[in-house]
């Protein structure tokens, strides 16, 4: 996208050279949508197979994949692989229409009014007809507001809306302030990610792992006084530095760090935090990821959870309704819906640490329906595990360290222990005999943004690896 941005705009010489060199490459043409989009810009190629319903969603079961059909068949089309069609021209896109059936986070309406201009331009279509006033000055504010160079972190959303306002108004300032801004965020191979500044994301997840692993107090305490520091006024956390919009898988981690280290020191912002769960909590007791009335998610689920479990006394009736929204997500094989992994294991482990963190009178009131999802659950991991020991995204994938994390760390929250355990004793074995000389591991990437593109951020491995040799080594009490 930034490729066809530039050669709309002209200069940049270098910088073009470099995208093409890259897109040229064997890792920008992995997939077949990657392909279908790089052979595009490259050399004029179009396709006439369905790479987005056949590949990219054929295993998709989300929420989203009305909208997410949309986005990409939008960008094939910018590219120029198909050629756009009437039916990609959708109504406009308000908070009021979406309540209910998908997300309304900010990003994805600027997203979503890009997907108009450019539509309605690339249908030849007057876009002063289809795109009425209020539209064009929402999207250029919209595209204006964010404090970060790169718009919210994302350059998936900031480069869609500057192809959309070159169209509307091609001199506007903005264009060229975010091309600037986006050739700047380019990785050292040329080519540019989907998403930039994880950095709070992962100190949330890394304070919990050293925090588990009994790191030392000084450097616990560093990571949380950076969290602290990062909290917004809602009592959530953003995923990256210079953001607006918080959301409930950063927080839970950010939280659940917060509460192992040292409750008591961090309790003001714990009971913030608490008040940002219970303000976004879904009428079933789920949690969805950004917005209150979102469909819940059993990842987002499990890890507010997790996060609120540190006080249950106070917090027993957001924890018992999440609790039961969990065990009612579950399928009849043990798993549930992967969300933002690729990996199976990912919610199974999320669902049992929340299911194995409970305060006393929910557990026991749930005590039977916990009891049968471990044993589903248990079922799955064993009949999942490869002869390596590992495990793989599903199941016949090769093994891979994330989900062979994740599959150790979900055993460990039923209990099962490294000295007692074949199943985790074998996993062990396995992630061990994959380290490398200087201590790291590596993995393909899982988690995916936008779902379902995974992209691939090296320090997760090394993350779920100390947590979940942690957690397969002994017990933990909040």
């Amino acid at each position: 996208m930034l490729l066809v941005l530039l050669r709309r705009r002209g200069g940049h010489l270098e910088q073009v050279r470099c995208l093409t060199q890259y897109l040229a490459t064997p890792t920008a043409q992995v997939t077949g949508f990657d392909a279908a989009l790089a052979q595009a810009v490259l050399h004029g190629r179009t396709i006439d197979t369905d790479v987005v319903g056949d590949e990219l969603l054929a295993d998709f079961d989300h929420f989203s994949i009305a909208r997410k059909r949309l986005l990409f068949d939008v960008h094939l089309a910018v590219a120029g692989a198909v050629p756009f069609v009437p039916s990609m021209l959708r109504p406009a896109r308000t908070v009021a229409t979406d309540e209910g059936g998908d997300n309304t986070v900010i990003w994805i309406e600027m997203i979503m009014l890009s997907v108009r201009v450019l539509v309605a331009h690339g249908l030849g279509l007057g876009l002063t007809e289809q795109i009425t006033d209020a539209e064009r000055e929402r999207l250029l504010v919209l595209l204006g507001s964010s404090p970060a160079p790169v718009w919210e972190n994302y350059p998936t959303a900031h480069l869609l809306a500057l192809l959309a306002v070159e169209r509307l108004a091609p001199e506007h300032p903005l264009v060229g302030n975010g091309v600037t801004a986006l050739l700047a965020c380019r990785n050292p191979d040329g080519g540019v990610p989907s998403m930039l500044d994880l950095v709070v994301f992962n100190t949330g997840c890394a304070g919990l792992a050293l925090a588990r692993a009994n790191a030392e107090p000084a450097l616990l305490n560093r990571l949380c006084d950076y969290l602290v520091e990062r909290q917004m006024p809602d009592g959530g956390w953003t995923f990256g530095e210079d953001m607006r919009h918080t959301d409930v898988d950063t927080s839970a981690y950010a939280a659940a760090c917060l509460a192992t280290v040292d409750p008591v020191r961090h309790r003001a912002s714990l009971e913030r935090a608490a008040g940002y769960f219970r303000g976004i909590v879904g009428h079933d007791g789920g949690f969805p990821t950004y917005m209150r009335g979102d469909p819940s998610e059993v990842g987002m689920t499990g890890g507010a959870v997790s996060a609120l479990a540190w006080n249950g006394a106070d917090h027993a009736d957001l924890l018992d309704g999440a609790a039961r929204r969990l065990l009612d997500s579950r399928h009849q094989d043990g798993t549930f819906e992967r969300s933002w992994s690729l990996s199976e294991a990912n919610t199974i482990w999320r669902a049992m640490w929340a299911l194995h963190s409970l305060p006393d009178p929910t557990r026991t009131a749930l005590r039977q329906r916990v009891t049968d999802a471990d044993a589903a659950s248990l079922r799955f991991l064993a009949r999942a595990q490869n002869r390596d020991g590992g495990w793989g995204h599903r199941p016949g994938d090769a093994s891979d360290v994330t989900s062979t994390c994740y599959s150790l760390l979900a055993l460990s929250a039923m209990g099962k222990r490294l000295g007692q355990d074949a199943i985790v004793r074998a996993g062990v074995t396995h992630l061990l005999s994959r380290q490398h000389s200087d201590g790291t591991f590596t993995a393909p990437p899982d988690q995916v943004g936008p779902r379902p593109l995974p992209f691939d951020v090296p320090v997760f491995t090394d993350i779920w690896v100390l947590l979940a040799l942690t957690g397969c080594d002994s017990d933990w009490n909040w």
